[in-house]
């Protein structure tokens, strides 16, 4: 898969190389620290550019994870899958179940954050069950992950704004069974 320090990696070794000019006497400094200077912009401007390419194609992914349905899979979506269902990936979405769970306590102030904080409070059980699931050594299918993922970060989730709470639970319930389901 494309690696971000991979592709700068040529552009890094011209910047390493032109400062090595610097121990030549008959090369001018100001020579060399400009050639440095311009091959290290050029892998960093590689490198974000190789960064961006593999969150599109992870988007593209994704898209085809949660809305196909069976297919043969790619070495792509395998490798998409894993990302998604490692255990790294699962606690981090825990974590940020349990903070929003916490955000949303009436003992906490309301944040910047558009928290459906009744709607979290009276789906509390339904969110620790999610979260208790995404860490748990059961293995999970990656839909279900996209959509946790959906029910964290998309603003229109039910986990935002001010919509019901029957919306947010039968959104974590799907998300659970989605997690449950065996990967094809």
């Amino acid at each position: 898969m494309p690696h971000a320090l991979g592709a700068a990696a040529p552009f890094l070794a011209l910047a390493l190389l032109s400062a090595l000019l610097l121990l030549i006497p008959e090369v001018p400094p100001g020579v060399a620290v400009f050639a440095a200077a311009a091959f290290s912009l050029a892998a960093a401007g590689r490198a974000v550019q190789q960064h961006r390419a593999l969150r599109d194609m992870q988007v593209s992914i994704d898209r085809v994870l949660l809305h196909r349905q069976a297919t043969p899979l790619s070495p792509l979506l395998v490798w998409r899958a894993s990302q998604l269902c490692a255990p790294e990936a699962r606690e981090h979405l825990a974590a940020a179940l349990r903070r929003a769970e916490r955000s949303a306590s009436a003992a906490h102030l309301p944040g910047a954050s558009p928290l459906n904080r009744p709607a979290i409070r009276s789906s509390a059980v339904e969110i620790e069950a999610l979260a208790s699931y995404l860490t748990g050594t059961e293995p999970v299918n990656a839909k279900g992950v996209l959509l946790v993922h959906h029910l964290l970060e998309d603003p229109s989730a039910p986990l935002f704004g001010h919509g019901p709470s029957s919306d947010l639970r039968d959104e974590i319930r799907a998300a659970l069974a989605a997690l449950r389901e065996p990967a094809r």
